[in-house]
């Protein structure tokens, strides 16, 4: 199977991609191998969609901030032979141009290690469902919208924030705290079509979804949506489901 170009990190002088995407059959062996050469436990810590789609552009692995920094994940690769180019940092990213199933001539594969609290990281960086048109960075928009609707603002890294004072709320990044604020279940708050299942039904949904609707709109995208399926109950009687 051919495979389109994956991340975006690592290219030639002409600007070409050294990296591609990667089948799901290769994911798991890839990581292990990685596992292998950093010292790291990966397998469980493979966010977004990766290792659940067909193929992966890339690779994102949480890495616990609290264990290990990115200067010392540098040090690492390179003391393991990793030639220094095929390494690069980036905001709270290493990047890594990983051989496929530890393989060169595999070719290449972006794995993006991303610091932060790798539980957190599971919740908040969710990938779209396997068949679905929308991507992880989809959900992020529809949740910032719906929090930006609500007098709030919504940080992958930092959950739910007070947007006055830019500070994470008290439990902003607990998902029981987080379903209860913005009224959503736990349970609908994992991907784009169950946060619309969840809220098409609220007396404020076209304002919950006036960011994310002009987001999606430049993707050509739309959001899954009928909103007259339920008829919109009283704004106080909606939310007392979640108290």
């Amino acid at each position: 199977m051919k495979l389109n170009e994956g991340g975006n990190i690592f290219k030639d002088a002409d600007k070409n991609p050294l990296t591609q995407r990667i089948n799901r059959a290769d994911v798991e062996p890839t990581v292990r191998w990685l596992e292998q050469l950093t010292g790291l436990s990966l397998v469980d810590n493979m966010l977004g969609t990766t290792g659940r789609k067909e193929t992966s552009g890339d690779l994102d692995l949480a890495v616990d901030v609290n264990k290990i920094d990115k200067d010392t994940l540098v040090q690492v690769l390179l003391k393991k032979g990793v030639d220094k180019a095929d390494i690069k940092k980036s905001g709270d990213s290493v990047h890594h141009k990983t051989p496929i199933n530890g393989d060169p001539a595999n070719g290449y594969v972006q794995t993006d290690f991303m610091f932060g609290e790798p539980k957190w990281q599971h919740f908040s960086m969710q990938g779209g469902a396997e068949n679905s048109e929308y991507k992880g960075m989809h959900r992020q928009i529809l949740l910032s919208s719906i929090a930006k609707a609500m007098g709030y603002k919504w940080s992958y890294k930092n959950g739910l924030m007070d947007r006055e004072s830019n500070t994470t709320l008290d439990g902003g990044k607990n998902p029981a705290v987080i379903s209860k604020t913005l009224g959503i279940p736990i349970a609908k708050l994992n991907s784009v079509e169950d946060i619309i299942d969840s809220i098409k039904g609220r007396p404020d949904y076209q304002q919950l979804v006036a960011d994310a609707r002009e987001a999606l709109a430049r993707d050509n995208l739309t959001l899954p949506e009928s909103a007259g399926d339920h008829a919109p109950v009283g704004t106080a009687a909606w939310f007392r489901k979640f108290v």
